[in-house]
């Protein structure tokens, strides 16, 4: 059987986490809602053609992958 210690533990660490509960929904809530925001900003930025004296959207350039350079074949 349980010792008395054990159950008065038992029933504060219960207490507690039902007090505590509600507050760390609404964190968990918080910190989602902060990385879709940053995520979408992210997203954003990187579809807005970039604004610079160059003339071009450089980011859009797609780099040759080196491994398939050689006529399409992977090495």
């Amino acid at each position: 059987m349980l010792s008395h210690d054990s159950v008065n533990s038992v029933l504060v660490l219960a207490i507690a986490l039902r007090v505590l509960a509600p507050d760390v929904r609404a964190l968990v809530r918080w910190v989602l809602g902060v990385g879709v925001r940053v995520g979408a900003d992210a997203l954003a930025e990187r579809r807005q053609p970039h604004r610079g004296g160059s003339g071009g959207d450089r980011g859009s350039r797609r780099r040759a992958d080196p491994v398939l350079h050689d006529h399409g074949r992977r090495a």
